[in-house]
């Protein structure tokens, strides 16, 4: 299981460099000029964009605590913490493996389901594309879209009504046959009474994505990018396609969409990639320290159990199992 986890993990390394080989070679961009490019960055808007990665990530476990309540009673501080590990073992594992983690810990923890606990997750993923889509005519408010941008929505918009068709139907109780993890598996679909979903879809939903379009046009100053908002959430759709490509980290895919966005706003290509690469730092360094503090401070204390690291005490046997002291008598001979 092990050697078959690190394979795709290097397969999907593999893939995310050539994504992003493909583009430097499809663009014919200069080593040396994106190198230059480098030179003379400000400070200030990448760390303003690495606080703005932590609190993107809060607004994402906001979004997930609110669609997992229903089924495990977290706090939110615990559901944040869970996020920044899930986060950690997404930068090291492929096709978002992190996650999977996260709904076996729980499941370990708690005693529920797996599937019931996957049933809710596969409903945050949802919510969270579906973020996406609804935060589109907000930004249209702000800038008229490209029209690769307005297809990849509206492609996008149908997939997640279609899913999210599929997910009523499943959560509605008409397909009752089956074996005992797909009944657990609807359960966790339909968990969530559709007052709780209206307000996640409706109010949670849009949040990350507003905010981390707001993010990139503060960290585009870095490298002297005046970018506007629609440019930014161009960006942000771009490189959330190409995630696609199951690298750990998204490293590589993610510099590759992003990249190919702003060129076709005019950005020059050195500049581009070198922007979206800093970007892509400022968004993993903090969540991945975060989730290693997280899990060294803390360990299994993160849903209520006992540290992972911490000296267990040895366990006393009961009374009626102690062996009662011999007291020693002089040797009278």
């Amino acid at each position: 299981m092990t050697d078959r986890l690190w394979l795709r993990t290097v397969v999907g390394l593999l893939a995310g460099i050539f994504a992003a080989a493909a583009v430097v070679v499809y663009l014919g961009i200069s080593q040396r000029e994106l190198v230059a490019s480098l030179h003379g960055v400000a400070e200030q808007p990448l760390f303003l964009a690495a606080v703005g990665g932590l609190v993107l990530m809060a607004l994402q476990a906001l979004r997930w605590w609110v669609v997992m309540r229903p089924v495990l009673d977290l706090r939110y501080g615990q559901a944040f913490r869970a996020m920044m590990v899930g986060f950690f073992f997404n930068v090291l594992l492929p096709a978002r493996g992190g996650d999977l983690l996260r709904v076996q810990y729980l499941g370990k923890r708690t005693g529920l389901s797996r599937a019931k606990l996957l049933g809710t997750e596969i409903v945050d993923f949802w919510s969270d594309k579906w973020g996406w889509v609804a935060s589109f005519p907000i930004v249209c408010l702000l800038g008229s879209p490209p029209s690769w941008l307005f297809r990849a929505v509206l492609l996008m918009g149908g997939l997640v009504l279609g899913i999210g068709i599929l997910l009523a139907l499943m959560a509605s109780g008409l397909l009752r046959r089956g074996p005992r993890w797909l009944t657990n598996l609807r359960d966790g679909f339909a968990a969530n009474h559709w007052k709780r979903l209206l307000v996640v879809e409706t109010v949670i939903a849009p949040l990350p994505w507003l905010w981390e379009t707001l993010v990139i046009v503060v960290a585009g100053h870095a490298v002297g990018l005046d970018l506007s908002t629609m440019q930014a959430f161009a960006a942000l759709t771009a490189f959330n396609i190409a995630t696609t490509v199951p690298s750990p980290g998204n490293a590589g895919s993610f510099e590759a969409g992003g990249t190919l966005a702003l060129t076709a706003f005019g950005v020059p290509k050195e500049t581009a990639l070198a922007f979206i690469f800093l970007y892509h730092l400022t968004q993993v360094v903090p969540g991945f320290v975060g989730g290693v503090l997280v899990l060294v401070l803390e360990g299994e204390t993160l849903f209520g159990k006992q540290s992972l690291f911490s000296h267990r005490r040895p366990e006393l046997l009961p009374e009626r199992e102690l062996v009662p002291e011999v007291a020693v008598q002089p040797d009278a001979g």
